[in-house]
């Protein structure tokens, strides 16, 4: 029993997006696409996601989590 929960939550598909002052953290994405200074665009399974703003730098990547910094002006979704 203890196994099939482990088992799920490792596979869980479900993606989080966290807002704070100057920094947003992304979990379970399907592809960076764009990382520089101004923007930000993510793929997830059913979107992409554009973030805009200034300054933006990698604070910490790992395996399908990303935390980033810098000024967030604007954020779009784009639906398949």
């Amino acid at each position: 029993m203890l196994t099939s929960k482990i088992n799920k939550y490792l596979k869980e598909n479900t993606y989080k997006i966290n807002l704070v002052p100057n920094k947003i953290y992304i979990n379970n994405y399907e592809d960076i696409i764009t990382i520089n200074d101004n923007r930000i665009s993510i793929q997830f399974q059913d979107f992409t996601l554009n973030i805009n703003g200034s300054d933006f730098k990698v604070q910490k990547m790992i395996d399908k989590e990303a935390l980033f910094n810098g000024h967030i002006e604007s954020m779009e979704y784009i639906y398949k």
